[in-house]
């Protein structure tokens, strides 16, 4: 019996160790084959206002790109600000053109009629703006009545962390995991995908942490667009939030649908008009 082939009957008698099976060359081909660099935003709560010109998780963003305090085109609500993100923190981020600031609003109102589409939970809204970050405009949000609006997002500076992100199992090329599964045990495969699988956080790069089915848009050019930006309800490590939040899932406290996430894509050929999100939950 030649060695591949004892090598492959001995893990059917359930002898492969794990230490045995990371390190065949089948298994080191795949890491390597998909192996994406992902930067985690991983928002901490702060204890006091952070200052506009950071990058951050609610509180007060920039203002300086708008003219007024940005509400919903649809319904009229004033926007709860997510997020901003300035390139002098994150040159590795999508910035088109010359933009140095992107920024991420959210409709509070869940009974929006553009609310729960295709595109996201409640209707989000994307800019990108090219600002100084030392300068700023004051608005005042607008008052408003919902008896279910969302809350806004609090103060939360981030530690970013660049880590290694790999494909969910429905985003497998081709019989590439299929040929895992047959090679190995059931029980080795299962390992493969609990360690090396797409990490569910606010991210960009790497890979969307889907909880359903694969999505990736096409571009109007023909080409697949690709993911950039995600967010997530799950901004959590080993199953604690940065730091332990009230809701047990994300210091920025923002639930999309059944802890889902705001995937979002863009063909990086035809620019920023071709930006579009698609979201999922459990």
């Amino acid at each position: 019996m030649s060695i591949f082939r004892k090598l492959f009957s001995n893990k059917e008698n359930g002898e492969m160790t794990e230490e045995e099976f990371f390190n065949t060359n089948y298994v080191k081909g795949l890491i390597n084959k998909y192996k994406k660099a992902t930067t985690l935003l991983r928002p901490h709560r702060s204890k006091d206002a952070i200052s506009t010109h950071e990058s951050k998780f609610g509180g007060q963003p920039n203002f300086a790109g708008f003219e007024s305090y940005p509400c919903c085109d649809r319904c009229k609500m004033p926007l709860n600000f997510v997020l901003q993100l300035y390139k002098k923190d994150f040159p590795a981020f999508y910035f088109p053109g010359d933009a140095n600031l992107f920024q991420l609003f959210r409709c509070p109102n869940e009974d929006c009629p553009d609310a729960y589409s295709r595109e996201y939970d409640h209707k989000m809204f994307h800019f990108f703006f090219n600002a100084d970050p030392s300068d700023n405009k004051t608005f005042i949000k607008p008052e408003f009545s919902l008896t279910n609006a969302e809350s806004e997002v609090p103060d939360c500076y981030l530690k970013p962390t660049v880590a290694d992100d790999f494909p969910t199992y429905d985003d497998f090329e081709g019989n590439d995991f299929v040929l895992l599964d047959k090679k190995f045990s059931e029980d080795l495969s299962e390992s493969f995908m609990e360690k090396y699988t797409a990490i569910q956080n606010s991210k960009f790069g790497g890979y969307p942490s889907f909880t359903q089915s694969p999505y990736y848009p096409i571009c109007s050019c023909g080409k697949t667009k690709d993911f950039f930006f995600q967010l997530s309800s799950e901004d959590i490590e080993d199953g604690v939030a940065f730091p332990p939040s009230p809701d047990k899932w994300s210091a920025h406290g923002i639930m999309i649908g059944d802890v889902g996430n705001v995937y979002y894509y863009v063909c990086k050929t035809c620019g920023p008009q071709t930006i579009e999100s698609y979201w999922d939950c459990c």
